[in-house]
């Protein structure tokens, strides 16, 4: 079996403390005075309870564990067994002035049902009594892992009996104890003995009524007297803490008055800020006009690139021709064929006059100086005619060189392909000017979505002296955003403050609160509104209860007070004649003496049967010695592997060939022998379902290397082991066992 859950509610100084447990060994570190021992023993009292005794000059269990502050020890424990788990919830409650109140519960979790009523819940499931807890599975730092053996073989014989060991001795047994019964039970009703101690008592106590019937009405006055005290106190009590609790009350409201005007103030701050946020409008409207102009600039931009590869450089302007220059082009070819007809018949001329002027030259002799001057004037002729056919010809051959052309058809071809050309260029220029006013049209648009773009942005963030468009989106965008987020975080914060302010409705009326505000003030005016303005909720609480208690106690006191005058009267009303009594009680004393010889002689043979089952369970102790002189042997490294166990469950130890008590051992050998002497007590006792084990600072005298082989000893252990610790050692030697587990407090 194992603990699942611990839950302290309220115990010594823990309160609302939480942890869960895992099955096999789990090491709980935490600081001197962080709650381990009470921890501890916090699972000891949902067992068991809290003692209301304690040793000579020492607190008790309660007055140490319940707390102080809520004057209560409580809270839930859940204990996994092989079947199912039970959740055990206990409270102790104690006063001033009135006994303790202690509440029980066992719930089993399969089932939901209440189990185990009027009994020990650590009885119930564990199988062993408080004493037998202790000596065994409950290491406590307070007196070491030492087994005191006082009643130990009285527990383990009782464990043994439950597991039913030796039936025919517990038959015989049972037989003896059925006679026993029908002359006195221990428990119920029925009984010769109990019948006639009955009536015993019943006459001893008329003849008792008789004789101190003086003595019983001083007792009375006694108490008559000792309750009006009692309850002159409790009506002062009452009213004192009344007084208190009403000015605790009255200061509260106040204080709740002052947190809602703070709140309110707090409130209107939050919506200043939120107003503040009005002149950014409509977030995602604005954030979506952005969104859209950008993705429109960006398409601008896409036709602009798109536009400016299509449009490509300007022609080249090499073969423009003006409409003059293409006419002159046209009069080159109509100049050289002019030219060389020209220069033809000026060539036939000069040739002819060459001809004539010989011809007369050649007549000269004959016709005299009429042939000399016809033949100089034809060749003057033929020499004008040679000059003027020789300028055509050099003007015709310059044409020629103008256009590269050999002849006039090359002329021709020459100038129709550079007009040709200079057509081209003129229709690539048209196309190439329409684009560039296309471009210019698209930059004008993209100059007015940029300037509204940027409008748009400037409402979140500064426009100017960002360039770069994409950075100036992203920064609006992102500033949106967090104007976005301060939006919603300050009206989240407006709503939050409205909701808590709906609970404070109760003390800001239309005056806001102020006549709660003056009760406060004329409370704290009073000596017990000074008191209970230092308060603390605990404080209160503890005032109401006492006002309460003080309350609650008065009518009862009242009635006991009257109930004991009404019998003070009775009393002295009656009287009884005390010979016949004692006739009677003498013969009844008689009869009880014969049937209390019977009895003792039936529990003389029960006793000497039990003696016997006690001798035939004595095998046990040496199964218990020898399996922990195996624990220790492998925790000391087989240095020691032989102890021996008396019957007050002292120890005794051999090494090398000398037997020696456990006292000249080491501190923390002598520690580690009565860990394996519990470890063994445990194995052996309950070997079907293995109980937890606790140890509270058990191994700080244990040196590191035999704290290693006791930790990977509880770690194989079948049960589950808690081990409490202040030591960062336990909890780095555990780090390295894998089914470990590690708790920090």
């Amino acid at each position: 079996m194992y603990i699942k859950e611990v839950h302290i509610e309220s115990f010594a100084n823990i309160c609302d403390l939480t942890l869960s447990f895992a099955p096999g060994l789990n090491v709980i570190e935490g600081e001197n005075e962080s709650g381990k021992s009470s921890i501890c023993m916090f699972i000891k009292f949902m067992l068991y309870g809290l003692s209301g005794r304690g040793a000579e000059g020492e607190m008790s269990e309660r007055q140490r564990y319940v707390s102080w502050q809520t004057g209560r020890a409580a809270g839930e424990l859940v204990v996994a067994t092989a079947e199912t788990s039970y959740r055990i919830s206990r409270s102790l409650m104690v006063f001033d002035d009135s006994s303790p109140k202690e509440r029980l519960s066992v719930i089993d979790e399969s089932t939901g049902e209440a189990v185990f009523r009027g009994k020990v819940p650590g009885v119930a499931i564990l199988g062993m009594d408080e004493r037998m807890f202790v000596n065994s599975v409950f290491v406590r730092q307070i007196g070491g892992p030492r087994v005191d053996g006082a009643g130990m073989t009285e527990a383990i014989e009782n464990i043994l009996l439950s597991g039913d060991e030796n039936l025919s001795l517990a038959r015989a047994v049972d037989r003896i104890e059925k006679a026993r019964r029908a002359l006195s039970p221990k428990k119920g009703a029925g009984g010769r003995i109990p019948l006639l101690r009955a009536e015993e008592a019943r006459l001893s106590a008329r003849l008792c009524e008789a004789r101190e019937k003086n003595a019983l009405v001083i007792s009375y006055e006694n108490e008559i007297s000792r309750l009006s005290a009692l309850i002159e106190k409790r009506s002062g009590e009452r009213e004192k803490y009344s007084a208190l609790c009403a000015s605790f009350e009255a200061i509260s409201l106040a204080r709740r008055v002052e947190e809602g005007r703070k709140l309110l103030s707090e409130g209107k701050k939050v919506a200043d800020e939120l107003a503040s946020l009005d002149k950014y409008g409509n977030i995602g409207e604005n954030t979506g006009r952005i969104t859209a102009l950008s993705a429109r600039l960006a398409g601008i931009d896409s036709r602009l690139r798109s536009l400016r590869r299509s449009a490509g450089d300007e022609p080249d302007s090499a073969d423009s021709m003006s409409g003059e220059e293409m006419i002159f082009a046209r009069k080159d070819i109509s100049d050289h064929q002019r030219l060389s007809r020209s220069a033809t018949v000026q060539g036939v001329l000069c040739i002819a006059a060459a001809v004539l002027s010989g011809s007369f030259f050649g007549l000269s002799f004959i016709l005299k100086s009429i042939g000399i001057v016809a033949g100089a004037a034809f060749g003057a002729l033929a020499l004008l005619f040679g000059v003027l056919w020789i300028l055509r010809a050099l003007s015709a051959k310059k044409i020629f060189k103008k256009w590269s052309a050999r002849t006039t058809e090359e002329l021709i071809r020459a100038v129709e392909e550079k007009i040709e050309r200079s057509k081209a260029y003129d229709r690539a220029y048209e196309e190439w000017s329409r684009r560039g006013a296309e471009i210019y049209d698209v930059e004008g648009e993209r100059a007015e979505v940029l300037s509204l773009l940027r409008d748009a942005c400037s409402v979140f963030c500064e426009a100017d002296g960002v360039p770069d468009t994409d950075i100036l989106v992203s920064r609006a965008l992102e500033a949106a955003e967090e104007i976005g987020a301060q939006r919603e975080k300050l009206s989240g914060a407006l709503s939050m403050i409205k909701g808590e302010l709906r609970g404070f409705n109760d003390v800001m009326g239309d005056d806001m609160g102020e006549a709660i505000l003056e009760r406060g003030r004329k409370a704290m005016a009073t000596d017990e509104g000074r008191t209970a303005a230092s308060f603390s909720r605990s404080d209160a609480a503890m005032a109401k209860k006492q006002r309460d208690f003080a309350e609650s106690a008065l009518p009862g006191l009242i009635r006991q007070k009257g109930e004991a005058e009404t019998a003070l009267a009775k009393i002295k009303a009656t009287a009884a004649d005390a010979s016949v009594i004692a006739v009677q009680l003498e013969g009844i004393r008689r009869e009880l003496s014969a049937l209390e010889r019977r009895l003792a002689a039936l529990e003389g043979a029960r006793e000497a049967l039990l003696s016997a089952g006690e001798s035939l369970r004595s095998s046990l102790v040496p199964r218990i010695v020898a399996r922990a002189s195996e624990i220790m042997a492998a925790f000391t490294d087989k240095k020691y592997d032989s102890l021996e166990v008396d019957s007050a469950f002292s120890l005794d130890f051999t090494h090398e060939g000398v037997r020696r008590e456990a006292s000249y051992l080491s501190a923390g050998t002598a520690d580690t022998a009565y860990v394996a002497l519990r470890l063994a007590l445990t194995e052996v006792l309950f070997s079907k379902d293995a109980p937890f084990e606790v140890f509270d600072e058990s191994f700080s005298r244990v040196d590191e290397r035999r704290l290693m082989e006791i930790l990977r000893s509880l770690a194989a252990y079948s049960g589950q082991t808690l081990v409490f610790t202040c030591r960062g050692l336990e909890g780095a030697l555990a780090a390295r066992i894998d089914s470990a587990r590690v708790i920090r407090l």
